[in-house]
């Protein structure tokens, strides 16, 4: 089990979301962390996630970003 901690705060969309998609294609990686500030990024990648076989596990909303947390479904 892997995890890849990924922080995209100040990139616009869909930086983030291409991002999080280059960091699920490498096979060993089973788990991410995405810090973001564009408002859009979270449906996107949560979408984006859920298409792809990967579930969110945790949100963290702050003032200035947030924070996904996603696994790869078994």
């Amino acid at each position: 089990m892997r995890k890849t901690v990924i922080d995209v705060r100040g990139l616009a969309c869909p930086e983030p979301l291409i991002a999080f998609t280059n960091a699920v294609k490498k096979a060993d990686v089973t788990q991410v962390e995405i810090a973001f500030d564009c408002a859009a990024a979270k449906d996107n990648i949560t979408r984006a996630a859920a298409a792809m076989g990967w579930k969110v596990v945790s949100v963290a909303d702050s003032a200035d970003h947030t924070t996904l947390n996603l696994e790869k479904a078994s």
